[in-house]
């Protein structure tokens, strides 16, 4: 009776509760994987990856000559087709100015300026300078598109040939870096195979799946989780968010984030894509208390029950079954699973 009485005061106290220890992984706050389409020179390569980048920066640009003497190729063909308008402008402006001056002198005036009369006799009327008019506003429209549209086109076409940081963060590359990454180099990768992977280092987190039922019931913010590092250390994370993830095959799962604090952060990003394992724990609410499966099985009522929920309810029959764990049982008051409930 003594041991029990000890337990049962014990367990008063606020306490954190090992759950399990679950499948994990370390995941940055998103993720981009960047891959060239085509094979080509590589150039512009950032060569520092120890330091986080900002959004935007250049991390390599493929063709570049190729892609300057395309440039200049398109600015000589925009400044032909400019040149090419502006002479039909000119040539409809001075059809109309004849074709205006005809219209204006009278029958007999005409027949004396037969070098004005259009070979068309119907095109000598006012709805043939409208036409005029009309032609010289839409050659006048197309002048002022051309260097929009081609420059559009060729930003479409050399856009993927220069790749950036989609967001601030950090950089790893996917393939065996030159002697002289500085200098332009032959990059023969499939474009299957990245070129580069940028992580947003803004935060981490150790992500746990979830496909117990009576803990995806429970205050998700009272879970914590830890990972175990060499030397006794842990690396850990307090709740965040929760969310249902596609997996494939195996469906919908209930995917826990807990965040890495900062100072843990370069750690983290060490063990991105490494395969481990966390231990999750729940904090106690107040008047919740943790039994030892052991000690409960020491109850004289122990061997005359079928299962752990019938045991517990002889020996605290105030409390009901919050969680079952591999070692202990987390109990929570009557009155606070009612609630629950409802």
């Amino acid at each position: 009776m003594i041991a029990w009485a000890v337990a049962f005061s014990a367990c008063l106290h606020a306490q954190t509760v090992p759950v399990g220890v679950l499948d994990a992984k370390i995941v940055p706050e998103q993720v981009a994987t960047l891959s060239f389409q085509t094979k080509g020179i590589v150039s512009d390569l950032h060569t520092d990856t120890s330091q986080r980048l900002e959004k935007g920066t250049v991390i390599a640009v493929m063709d570049k000559e190729k892609m300057q003497q395309e440039r200049e190729d398109m600015e000589l063909q925009i400044r032909r087709e400019r040149l090419t308008k502006k002479d039909e402008i000119r040539k409809l402006e001075q059809q109309r100015e004849k074709l205006n001056f005809y219209l204006s002198l009278s029958e007999g005036e005409r027949n004396y300026a037969r070098e004005l009369r259009p070979e068309n006799a119907s095109e000598a009327s006012r709805e043939s300078i409208d036409d005029i008019n009309e032609r010289i506003e839409l050659n006048k429209l197309e002048l002022s598109t051309i260097e929009r549209r081609k420059r559009l086109d060729f930003d479409t076409k050399h856009e993927p040939l220069t790749m950036r940081m989609p967001f601030t963060g950090r950089l790893q590359y996917h393939f065996p870096m030159p002697e002289h990454p500085e200098r332009p180099f032959e990059y023969v990768q499939n474009p299957a195979i990245p070129f580069a992977t940028v992580c947003d280092d803004s935060s981490f987190y150790i992500t746990v799946s979830i496909s117990d039922t009576d803990i995806s019931l429970m205050p998700p913010e009272s879970f914590s989780a830890a990972v175990s590092l060499p030397g006794g250390k842990q690396l850990t994370g307090s709740f965040a968010f929760r969310r249902v993830e596609r997996n494939g095959s195996r469906g919908d799962m209930l995917v826990y984030f807990f965040r890495i604090p900062e100072q843990m952060h370069a750690t983290a990003f060490q063990m991105l894509g490494s395969t481990t394992r966390a231990t999750l724990y729940y904090t106690l609410e107040e008047g919740c208390k943790r039994v030892n499966k052991g000690e409960l099985l020491t109850h004289p009522s122990a061997p005359e029950c079928e299962d752990w929920r019938e045991l517990v309810h002889l020996v605290y029959p105030d409390y009901a079954v919050m969680l079952i764990t591999e070692r202990d049982i987390i109990l929570r008051p009557q009155t606070a699973a009612s609630g629950s409930e409802s």
